[in-house]
This record gives C-alpha cells, structure tokens and sequence, in this order.
C-alpha cells in the first residue's frame, strides 16, 4: 500500500484536491439534488427545445398529485373519478381535472398521467386515432411561463440571468370528430413530457391541458386561455430555484467552517508530497 501510494502519489493527490475545489464551488443544492427530470415534447428522444427541471410534486404517488392546488390562476378545478380509466390505459398514477375561470366559464382539462412501463404509455397523437379523433394540426406552441428561475441550467444553477425569455415548449394538436360530414366535437390538445434519466428509470410522465373549441372558425382564443392556464401549471409542478451560495462561501462564515475548509485542502497536498515528507522525514533520522 506504501508502494502504490508513493509512486502514485501526486495522481491520487491531484485527483483528490479537483474533487475537493469541485465540491467547495458547489453549491447544497447540487451535492443533494433531488432526482433530476427534462420536459420535452418527444417521448422517444431528447429534443433541441428540452429543459432540465426538478419536480415539485411526486408524480409517482396519487394522493401527492391530488394535492395539487385546486386553484390555479383563478382557475377552480374540480377532479373526476379516474380509477377506471387508468386501470385501461394502463397508467400507475392518473391525476384528471376541470378547471373552470370565472371570467370566461370555459373548462380547461388538465390530465396529469404516468406510467412505469413506455410499452404501454399512449401518447396523445396516439390515443386521439383510437377514440375516433382525427388530428386536423400538429405543431408546438411556446409557453411564456412568468417566473422562470425554476429552470435548471448546467451544474443545476438558476438560469434566469442568462436566459430571461426561455419558455417551455408544449406539442399542440387540433382534433376532430365528424358526423354526417360535420364537425361535431374539435379540441385544442396542449402536452408534454417529464422524463427521467432512461439510466435510472422508464417512467415516464404526461401533462396533458385541452379545452373544447368551436366546431368551425378560428380556434386561436382557445389556444391562448389553455396556452395561459399552462402558463401558470408549469410552476406549480416544478421546484423554484433560490439563488445559493457555494459551500467556501458557507463554510467561510464560521472558524469551524474555515478549519475545515484549511483541512480539506490540506489532505489532498500531503497526499500529493507524501514521498518528499518521506524522504525528508528519513533523512533527519
């Protein structure tokens, strides 16, 4: 061990002091980091538009999503019996709910759906198809969420000093259903995906917001109330970021911190010359 030691000396001593500036320049946060998930629009693959978040809410529990305000933006939001449904479409945890604004009486449904196995996970270009819909427009719309220091940037840091106009990208779709050659039921369908990493975990999550519009014209003020009632979801699903110190700064502040600052720099550098202490230490005897 004495051998390796010594003439590995100033590679392990090396290493160990990079570990030690890195873990001193980060901040609590980062060293105990809760689990780290992206939206997206894709479930299959990370798109350019992904954003790395971490959730506020468990989206693995029921009774945790239940607890999601009930009112949201001056939306009032009233749940549905959803044990059937996700029982067929597979899901493990299902979160279905009205919200209603008082101002324009116009329901926005807001469905929050995961599942552990993607084989069985539907999303909704997929799912619509099935229940006779036919999807007359794809496409992605930006979402203006206001507040966005919930947004992780590299090393998890709050990123709303460098990017003050990011917005999360939704999918969008515009689905029908016709009888006798007319429209009788069209829906503007706003989603996207919170994913884990895929080497921790297939879960995947859907946030589901649509809303009817009318059968024929323009659909652009359904888009905007259901754009806007995302708009004020996002935050309330995903942990805002404070700005923080790194752990020198903290630990700076007390003697106990800067001793322990002194003693952690200290090891990696004897480490590093441990063989010249030797040496010297050999000579005097």
């Amino acid at each position: 061990m004495k051998r390796l030691l010594e003439e590995y000396s100033r590679i392990i001593g090396f290493l160990l002091l990079m570990f030690v500036v890195i873990l001193l320049l980060s901040t609590p946060s980062m060293i105990f980091a809760h689990a780290i998930t992206m939206i997206d629009t894709e479930l299959s693959y990370a798109t350019d538009e992904a954003l790395t978040v971490r959730s506020k809410l468990d989206f693995g529990n029921n009774e945790h999503m239940r607890a999601l305000s009930n009112e949201i933006g001056g939306w009032i939001g009233s749940d549905y019996d959803t044990a059937g449904v996700a029982e067929r479409l597979g899901a493990d945890v299902m979160l279905m709910r009205d919200y209603i604004n008082p101002d324009t009486f116009q329901p926005v449904i807001l469905l929050v759906l995961q599942s552990n196995n993607r084989s069985s996970f539907h999303p909704p270009i997929v799912c619509y198809p099935a229940l006779g819909y036919t999807i007359e427009e794809e496409g992605t719309v930006e979402i203006p969420v206001q507040n966005m220091s919930w947004v992780e940037g590299p090393w998890f840091g709050a990123v709303q000093h460098l990017y003050p106009n990011v917005t999360v990208t939704a999918k969008k779709l515009i689905v029908t259903t016709q009888s006798g050659g007319k429209v009788t039921d069209r829906r503007v369908v706003l989603y996207f995906y919170v994913k884990k990493s895929p080497f921790t975990s297939d879960t995947t999550t859907m946030v589901r917001v649509s809303a009817l519009a009318a059968p024929e014209g323009s659909y652009d003020g359904i888009l905007n109330l259901t754009t806007t009632f995302m708009a004020y979801t996002v935050p309330c699903m995903f942990e805002l970021r404070q700005d923080e110190d790194p752990v020198i700064l903290i630990l700076m502040a007390t003697n106990i911190g800067k001793l322990m600052v002194g003693l952690m720099l200290l090891l990696p550098l004897l480490v590093m010359f441990y063989p010249r202490i030797r040496n010297l230490k050999s000579r005097r005897e």
